[in-house]
């Protein structure tokens, strides 16, 4: 009995293993944030955090890096988050990397507080 292999029974199952991890690929997230997290939701800011969504185009060579101007009147970035999901993965898989989008969420610091002295009561004079 002689066994013969050929190229169709290598293929196919690679090919299934492929599918099936591109199937598990799920969401990731990442923060950044400060020791002293004190964040502040700025006026009009309808949610917790503002986001928006970057764009990387041909594997980065185009807009590399991609600045994002996140304004917060001037008091700083209390912590940045970004998500990648699988919707973004599956637009970098099927474009080749040609277009490969991802979430980023900020929050601004609160402005810090002045020191000072704790005011006193007057005393009664009687």
């Amino acid at each position: 009995m002689r066994l013969k292999i050929t190229l169709d029974h290598c293929i196919t199952p690679i090919i299934k293993y492929m599918l099936g991890l591109l199937l598990l690929s799920g969401c990731a997230s990442f923060q950044i944030t400060i020791p002293d997290s004190d964040p502040i939701q700025l006026h009009g800011q309808q949610e917790e955090y503002a986001k928006e969504t970057m764009h990387a185009f041909f594997w980065g060579l185009i807009l590399d890096p991609q600045i994002l101007s996140a304004e917060c009147k001037g008091q700083g970035i209390n912590d940045v988050v970004i998500d990648r999901t699988l919707i973004h993965d599956l637009a970098g898989v099927v474009t080749l990397g040609i277009w490969i989008p991802t979430k980023v969420r900020y929050r601004c610091k609160a402005p810090t507080t002045r020191g000072g002295l704790l005011p006193v009561m007057p005393a009664n004079s009687e």
